[in-house]
């Protein structure tokens, strides 16, 4: 059972009890990502991910945090993304109010030192430089440059050098004092809680700022009426990203899309992996996913080919596609249920997940559901109905390509797509 409460201050807390675990772990989620930065900030959520294990107050360095967090043998990062930035312990049961403490003082008392702000640049920048040396982390950035029509949306999350080398402190401030406020963050705990979490959540968390701010409206993608992105580089093996616009997080064809996808090129028995790996060996990775935002998402296959296979890959891939709109099968959607029921239940078993994925859910205002209504969610779907996302997402003039190889220009590429 998932349960709910709200502090004084707005601030969401969740709960979800595993009373046969040792562990427990807190997720604090604030409501705020890429998709909320102007173009001088561009990179500022995530830059100020890293600078929130930077030192507080009562943690004035760095390794006073690392240390406190080894001594109890547990684990903490960050992450961010379009819509959300977030924060996680995991530790020992008996650690559990020890780790709201850490969490709480990192993300809500960060010094946001002027010295350590200036040393981080250099982090963040080399952060930026190694996902451009990695076709294969850098091919989904350019593809949803593309594919967004919300140009907030289709900014990369990092950020570009140029803007990071000029964000000083005073501007991380003032954007953490605007969106890290109580309306704007869930606390999400999982594990062998304590009975009085919420009690314990609300001594560390209670004196949040209170108050909410919305994501930015729409501005305009320059790329989106284009359907190919190519960035030239000389490399041995050519990465793609190919995909069209899906679904919003709240819209209940997710299920079915979630499924479409594990039967195209979601496991090493689906249609692609089958196709382009094992029949032809045309890539060493394939594979295709579903990304669902607060008001969009993404249907996307990616891929590592041979340059000189390319071509062909691409359209096995369209022709998968447009098959997918008229012949699955009985067999291959029931392969799907169980590959994606088996999948959430071994999640479950990580208190990581299911704190982070009760947050995500609730954040973006699509209810978290337990285990098993999403299992039965995912049982209801019919054949029909795959078929009809297929035909509702997989329209002519949709698709989408962004790719990275030693090519001079994308033509060939595009007549595919165009075809």
């Amino acid at each position: 059972m998932i349960e709910r409460n709200s502090l004084e201050n707005g601030l969401r807390v969740m709960g979800q009890r595993n009373e046969k675990g040792f562990a427990t772990s807190t997720v604090v989620m604030v409501k705020t990502g890429s998709r909320n930065e102007t173009p001088d900030i561009h990179g500022i959520s995530h830059f100020l991910e890293h600078m929130n294990f930077k030192g507080t107050k009562r943690r004035p360095n760095p390794s006073d945090i690392a240390r406190e967090v080894d001594s109890m043998g547990a684990r903490t990062n960050a992450f961010t993304g379009i819509e959300y930035t977030g924060f996680y312990i995991q530790a020992d049961k008996n650690h559990f109010e020890a780790g709201l403490d850490i969490l709480s003082d990192m993300v809500f008392n960060s010094l946001i030192d002027e010295k350590e702000l200036e040393k981080e640049k250099g982090t963040i920048i080399e952060e930026i430089n190694m996902y451009e040396d990695t076709p294969m982390y850098l091919v989904p950035e350019l593809f949803e440059a593309l594919l967004f029509e919300n140009g907030q949306m289709a900014q990369n999350i990092l950020g570009e050098k140029e803007v990071i080398k000029k964000i000083d402190f005073r501007a991380m401030r003032r954007y953490r004092d605007k969106h890290y406020k109580a309306g704007n963050v869930i606390v999400s705990c999982a594990g062998n809680l304590p009975v009085d979490y919420v009690n314990k959540v609300e001594k560390y968390f209670g004196t949040v700022s209170a108050g909410k701010e919305d994501y930015l409206g729409k501005t305009e993608n320059k790329l989106h009426h284009k359907n190919i992105i190519l960035k030239k580089k000389d490399t041995e093996q050519a990465h793609l990203c190919m995909g069209v616009p899906a679904f919003g997080i709240k819209d209940e064809r997710k299920y079915t899309a979630d499924l479409l996808s594990v039967i195209l090129g979601g496991n090493m028995s689906s249609r692609l992996w089958m196709e382009i790996r094992e029949k032809r060996g045309l890539a060493y990775y394939v594979r295709s996913s579903v990304d669902a935002c607060f008001d969009e998402g993404v249907f996307a296959v990616k891929a590592g080919l041979n340059v000189k296979k390319t071509e062909e890959a691409i359209r096995i891939v369209k022709e998968e596609m447009e098959r997918a709109k008229k012949d699955i099968t009985e067999e291959e959607l029931k392969r799907a249920k169980d590959y994606t029921v088996g999948m959430m239940a071994l999640s479950e078993e990580n208190s990581i997940n299911v704190a982070e994925n009760n947050a995500v859910d609730d954040l973006l205002e699509s209810k978290s559901l337990p285990l098993e209504e999403r299992m039965k969610r995912y049982e209801k779907v019919t054949l029909k109905e795959v078929q009809k996302v297929a035909e509702d997402i997989f329209k002519p003039g949709e698709l989408k390509l962004g790719i990275i190889g030693p090519y001079e220009t994308p033509d060939k590429f595009a007549k595919i797509l165009e075809s």
